[in-house]
Formats: C-alpha cells, structure tokens, sequence
C-alpha cells in the first residue's frame, strides 16, 4: 500500500471515529507509520506536517494487544508510537479552579474527569503523566501543561502531607509525591 491508497481509504470514511474496534482487517506490510516522543507523525521516515491529515489519521487509530495499527475496513497499518498517539498540549480551567478541560495536539479537547484519568507512569528513569483520550488510547501531557497543573494543584489546597492532588469534575488525581 502506498500513502495516496491510505489517504484515499481514510477519506472515504464518513464517521468522525469510525467503529475500528468492530473492523479486523488483513495487515499491510511494508508501510513505516511513527509517532514520536514529540507527538510528530512520520510516514516512511518522513514528518508528515500537514495537521487535517494527522487528525484525520488520528480518528482511525486503534491500540490493539498493545500494538498500535491506522485501520480501514480492508486493511490496517502499524504504528510505532515512542509514548503516547496523543500530546495534551493546552487546557482550559473554570474561574474555580475546578474543571479542567485537556487539549490534545490533534483537535481533540477532553474533560480531566472519571473517564478521562490522569496517571504517573515511570518510563525509564522518567515519572511521566498520562491522561485516556478514548477508546483505550492515552495521551502523554505536556511538561508546560504539567507544570500549569501542578500550581492549580497547590491553589486548590487538596494536597496531603504525602501527595499533590488535582481536583476536576469532582475527581482527584495524584501528580506526585509533597517533598520539603
């Protein structure tokens, strides 16, 4: 498969997230698909920089026994992925201090909330924050974003003497460890 057949496959799909965890399609070798630690997209090596055609890719991705595949009805392509497909990279905050909304490089915003939950995860030497987007795929937060989370976290005063807790949409999520 070639990347004008992919693109074509991909445009003729008219759901915004298409059903890919219903589709099982025969796989397609021989194509590289990447996405960096940076949330860039690489399509045999190359950075693929045109956002609408990341975001249209983005709606077909699917995680599947911990393998990263772009699926179409008829077949479906590897994906390498260094973290996370997605990259939280901005948000929004009521004037409370207590919703969060998260939002992804790729035109997708979500609410930092029980469906949406934030977790630590170590990776190497490295504790790293993690957030579901949808459908069992995650995206990696920003270290600016991360940063911004952290003071809300201190105005917010949920904090033990052992955690930093963030709260949003009535939910709490540790973001490390209080150290004097």
């Amino acid at each position: 498969m070639d990347f004008a057949d992919l693109l074509n496959s991909v445009n003729s799909i008219e759901e915004k997230y298409p059903p890919v965890h219903l589709w099982d399609p025969d796989l397609c070798e021989g194509v590289e698909m990447k996405i960096d630690r940076e949330g860039n997209w690489f399509y045999q090596g190359s950075i693929i920089g045109r956002d609408k055609l990341k975001i249209l890719f983005s709606r077909i991705l699917k995680l599947e026994d911990g393998k990263y595949y772009l699926v179409t009805p008829v077949e479906k392509v590897p994906v390498k992925v260094d973290l996370a497909p997605y990259k939280i990279i901005d948000y929004e905050v009521d004037s409370d201090n207590k919703n969060i909304i998260l939002k992804t490089n790729l035109d997708l915003s979500i609410p930092l909330d029980k469906d949406h939950k934030l977790e630590l995860k170590k990776i190497g030497d490295e504790h790293i924050p993690f957030v579901h987007v949808r459908n069992n795929l995650e995206g990696f937060i920003s270290r600016s974003v991360y940063y911004s989370l952290i003071d809300i976290a201190l105005k917010q005063d949920n904090n033990s003497k052992e955690l930093l807790i963030l709260q949003s949409f009535d939910c709490f999520f540790a973001l490390g460890e209080m150290r004097d």
